[in-house]
C-alpha cells in the first residue's frame, strides 16, 4: 500500500519533509512516526497508518509534498503467506517506476516531439537526456535568451516544451527550479550562479515563510488597514514591573511587559467587541468571540510564529506569564503544536525587546485587530509647570476598516492607553 500525507489540519495543504524517519526495510509499528514535516509554522510528526514493512521512500529530505501525496510504500503485516510474498516487489522494482509513470501521467506517453525523462530519476540525479545542439541552434527568442544569461542558465541544458523543443521563459524557470532543489539535496553546491554581477545563491522557500508570504499578501491586499498611533506614559507601569517581578520569579516566572500588554488588551475588547470578531461576508454577517485568545508574535530563526495564549480573560498576570515564556520557549525550538497557533481573536506584536521604534503591524487573518509596540524611550513631559524626564511608548493599533470605524479604533486605542498609564486602577474598576 501506499501511505499519503493525511489530513493534518484545517487550511493545511502541505509542507517540507524535515526528516526521514525510518529507512527501506524497516519494521514499523502502527502509529510510528515516518517522516518529520515543516508546516505552518510547526514541525509534526506523520504517523504510519499500519503496521509493515517499508518497501520504498517516495519523498526524499527538503521535499515539499501535498496532503494526498504517496510518501511511502509500506508491504502490511498481515500473516506468514502475505510477508513470505515480500520479495516480490524487489524484483519487479526496476520495472514499476516506468510502469506507474505510465499509468500515473499518461500524457507522459510519446505523444510529445520531445523526450521527457522518466521522473523517478530525476529525483536520483540529474537526467541524461538528448538536448538542442548548443549555439545559434538552441530555438529559443531573444527574451528567454536574456532571461537564462540573467540567471546563469546554459540553454543547452534546457529542454523545451513547445513544439520542435523550442524553449520558453517557464522552461527556463523550471530548469532553475529543478537544479536548485537538486543541489540542496545533493549538498554539492548546486544553487550558487554566476551571473554578469557576481555569484548569487539560491535557496528553496521553507514551508514557514511561503505561509508568511501568502498570509501578509492576503492580508495586505484584502483588508483596508487603518493604523491609529497614540502615545503612552509607562513610567509608573515600569515601576509596577521593577517591583513585582522579582516575587514572579521566586514562583518560577518571569514577569514581561508582553504580559501586562496582553492584560490591557484583553481589558478593551471587552469594551469594544468590534476587534473580537471576524467578518463573514459570504453570509454578510458578523462573528463575535465571547472568548479572549491572544496571539503574541515570537522572532525565531525560521520566520514570525504567532503561539496563542487561550482564554486570558480566565488567567491571572502569573499564569499568563509561565504560559507565554513556555509557548515562546517551544515556538523557537519548532516544539509548539499546530492546535497551539490556532483560534487567536487579536495579535499582539511587541518589537520593543530588540530596540524597535514605531511600526505599522499587519492584521492576521481573519482577525480585525492587532497591536504593534516598539521600544519606550525618555522623553521630557511638562507637568506642573515644569518639564520631567518620562518613559513614553507610542504604541500602533491596525483595524479593519470594513468592520470597525475611525472613532470606535480611536476609543479601543486611548482604553489600552489609559490602562497602560493606571494599571492597577483596572483592577480596581476606575
Amino acid at each position: 500500500m501506499k501511505v499519503e500525507l493525511p489530513f493534518l489540519a484545517e487550511g493545511i495543504e502541505g509542507g517540507d519533509v524535515v526528516q526521514l524517519l525510518v529507512h527501506e526495510g524497516d519494521q514499523v509499528r502502527e502509529g510510528q512516526s515516518l517522516i518529520e514535516l515543516e508546516t505552518e509554522k510547526a514541525t509534526v510528526p506523520v504517523p504510519a497508518p499500519v503496521e509493515g514493512t517499508v518497501v520504498r521512500l517516495l519523498i526524499q529530505q527538503g521535499d515539499h509534498v501535498k496532503v494526498g501525496q504517496a510518501i511511502i510504500e509500506l508491504q502490511e503485516s498481515e500473516d506468514k503467506a502475505r510477508k513470505a510474498q515480500t520479495s516480490v516487489p524487489e524484483e519487479s522494482a526496476a520495472v514499476e517506476p516506468n510502469a506507474e509513470a505510465q499509468r500515473d501521467h499518461p500524457q507522459a506517453r510519446p505523444t510529445s516531439p520531445i523526450p521527457t525523462p522518466e521522473r523517478p530519476v530525476v529525483d536520483q540525479k540529474p537526467a541524461v537526456v538528448s538536448r538542442p545542439p548548443a549555439g545559434p541552434a538552441i530555438p529559443a527568442p531573444p527574451s528567454v535568451r536574456r532571461l537564462a544569461r540573467e540567471l546563469g542558465v546554459d540553454l543547452s541544458q534546457v529542454n523545451g516544451s513547445e513544439a520542435g523543443g523550442r524553449i520558453t521563459a517557464e522552461d527556463v524557470k523550471t530548469f532553475v527550479r529543478e537544479r536548485t532543489t537538486r543541489g540542496t539535496k545533493l549538498g554539492i553546491g548546486g544553487n550558487i550562479f554566476s551571473t554578469p554581477y557576481g555569484s548569487e545563491r539560491r535557496e528553496p522557500l521553507s514551508s514557514t515563510r511561503r505561509k508568511i508570504a501568502a498570509n501578509m499578501i492576503q492580508a495586505w491586499t484584502t483588508i483596508p488597514h487603518v493604523h491609529q498611533f497614540q502615545d503612552a506614559d509607562i513610567t509608573d507601569l515600569m515601576a509596577l514591573h521593577k517591583r513585582y517581578a522579582p516575587e514572579f520569579k521566586k514562583k518560577g516566572a518571569t514577569l514581561t511587559l508582553s504580559s501586562l500588554f496582553v492584560k490591557a488588551v484583553v481589558h478593551a475588547l471587552k469594551l469594544y467587541p468590534q476587534l473580537n470578531a471576524t467578518l463573514d461576508l459570504t453570509n454578510g454577517e458578523v462573528i463575535y468571540k465571547d472568548y479572549y485568545n491572544i496571539g503574541v508574535a515570537v522572532d525565531t530563526p525560521a520566520g514570525l510564529i504567532v503561539p496563542v495564549v487561550q482564554q486570558v480573560d480566565q488567567k491571572d498576570l502569573l499564569q499568563i506569564s509561565l504560559e507565554l515564556a513556555d509557548l515562546a520557549e517551544r515556538t523557537r525550538k519548532r516544539e509548539v503544536k499546530l492546535e497551539e497557533l490556532r483560534g487567536a481573536t487579536f495579535t499582539l506584536s511587541n518589537m520593543g525587546g530588540i530596540s524597535a521604534g514605531p511600526f505599522l503591524p499587519i492584521i492576521n487573518p481573519p482577525q480585525v485587530g492587532i497591536l504593534g509596540v516598539g521600544k519606550a524611550r525618555i522623553t521630557p513631559v511638562y507637568r506642573d509647570g515644569q518639564f520631567v524626564p518620562r518613559r513614553v511608548l507610542q504604541l500602533c493599533v491596525a483595524y479593519d476598516h470594513r468592520l470597525i470605524d475611525g472613532a470606535i479604533g480611536a476609543r479601543f486605542t486611548n482604553e489600552i492607553v489609559k490602562v497602560l498609564e493606571d494599571f492597577q486602577g483596572m483592577f480596581l474598576g476606575l
